[in-house]
């Protein structure tokens, strides 16, 4: 019984001191994404010009957000 405690409260343990890192990381690139999504969803009411800009613009502001997600997790 103590030996099922034990492996159940290691395996709590080193779940947990992964959780915080994904977590923070996840919800970082979910809303990204999201905007992304939001960009989309708003240029296809767009002419075709302005419509493939706008797309091309999210596309970098998705990069660039992604990549600021990624720094900010190093600190």
């Amino acid at each position: 019984m103590k030996r099922i405690l034990l492996v159940g409260l290691f395996t709590l343990l080193i779940a947990g001191a992964f959780s915080p890192i994904t977590t923070a990381d996840s919800r970082a690139s979910k809303i990204c994404k999201q905007k992304y999504k939001a960009a989309v969803r708003g240029a296809k009411y767009l002419r075709s010009r302005q419509r493939k800009e706008r797309i091309e613009q999210a596309r970098k502001e998705l990069e660039e957000c992604e990549k600021m997600a990624k720094e900010s997790k190093k600190d």
